[in-house]
């Protein structure tokens, strides 16, 4: 057992094959977590053109699986294909393109000069620090199979596993300091916080554990599984489950503030802007609440089937469907602003940076519009 935990040798991972371009040496601003930000809030500055227009589109692979990170120049993105890809914003061109042990689901994080991601094959998954530079391995560290998106909080990464492990592992060469073993399987991202380390499980518990060992502090039933990590603004969290209930949870004793229904199940992960939680149903509807005042709660009926979660910007909110739509929505009265039609389903949120509208189909085409 410990030498399947262990750490591998650089030469261990698949065979390095040099880059015929290279990419930046570092990026200025990281993204450390799922959606960038604890909050899900990283878009909430960024306003899209009144009409966008295509900027490029580009197809890295049979299916992109997991929300990209991005920086100021680049975005990268996880493969089905047993790859991880560097695109460059400005023209959508792939700089390069790693192998790795199996299909990315989660997504990659990104710190400066380095990239973090995990597969989910079977028995043969691993989790990696990449080189921004030209993709190179760093490190690897065998581990079951993390389809959920990792967390990386300073020089702590966390990732949780479809067995239901937690990991911490050391960033400077992925060296796991603990691990802890949960009753059921980890789709959504742990949420590092003051507190401990919040992590969900497929068996409708959310937990919340010890930073330094691992040992569970708290618990609580959900109603229903959470597959997507829970947004955290200060003291709580805010979480949709698929039992359709939108949720306020306290941290640290996981007592829950407010509940309310959905009216169908909620795949994607709600966002808090300034004092407002934002989240959206299966069946299209989209829900804005006063986080202190949940009575006053507003929805719009969208008419779209949706398992992402909606993104907050300054000029609206965006969402996304199954069927291939982006939609631009004004948060006062729930019209839509701009629409968009894709080719093929939309499973993660789209994303806006220097009023750039990046968009990942499921079936590995990237779209970008300003």
């Amino acid at each position: 057992m410990a030498g399947f935990w262990a750490v591998n040798a650089t030469a261990c991972a698949p065979p390095y094959v040099p880059p015929s371009r290279l990419g930046p040496a570092r990026q200025e601003t990281s993204w450390p977590v799922y959606l960038g930000t604890p909050r899900h809030d990283a878009c909430l500055a960024e306003s899209l053109n009144a009409d966008p227009r295509p900027l490029w589109r580009t197809d890295v692979g049979r299916a992109v699986r997991g929300s990209p990170a991005i920086g100021e120049t680049v975005l990268i993105v996880g493969v089905a294909e047993r790859a991880v890809t560097l695109v460059d914003r400005a023209t959508g061109q792939a700089l390069w393109r790693t192998r790795v042990a199996g299909a990315v689901h989660g997504g990659p994080l990104l710190e400066s000069d380095r990239i973090y991601v995990a597969t989910e094959a079977t028995p043969e998954a691993k989790l990696y620090a990449l080189r921004l530079r030209d993709g190179q391995p760093i490190w690897s560290t065998k581990t079951e199979s993390v389809v959920a998106p990792l967390a990386l909080d300073a020089d702590t990464l966390y990732a949780g596993t479809e067995t239901g492990v937690v990991l911490r592992l050391e960033t400077d060469a992925g060296k796991i300091t603990w691990r802890r073993s949960l009753a059921g399987a980890i789709r959504a991202a742990p949420v590092p916080t003051p507190h401990g380390i919040a992590v969900a499980t497929t068996t409708d518990t959310l937990y919340l554990l010890d930073r330094a060992t691992g040992e569970v502090r708290s618990r609580l039933a959900t109603p229903g599984a959470v597959l997507a990590g829970p947004a955290l603004d200060g003291s709580r969290l805010y979480l949709g489950t698929t039992s359709g209930r939108l949720l306020a949870v306290e941290l640290p004793a996981l007592t829950v503030a407010w509940d309310l229904p959905a009216g169908d199940a909620v795949f994607g992960a709600a966002a808090v802007a300034h004092d407002t939680v934002y989240a959206l149903a299966r069946n299209g509807t989209l829900w804005i609440i006063p986080a202190g005042q949940p009575s006053a709660a507003r929805s719009f009926g969208l008419e779209i089937a949706a398992t992402a979660g909606p993104t907050p910007l300054a000029s609206g909110v965006l969402v996304a469907s199954v069927s291939g739509e982006v939609l631009l929505i004004d948060r006062g009265s729930g019209a839509t602003a701009w629409r968009v039609q894709l080719d093929g389903p939309i499973e993660q949120p789209p994303l806006v940076r220097d009023r750039q509208l990046v968009v990942i189909g499921g079936r590995g085409e990237i779209q970008a519009y300003r």
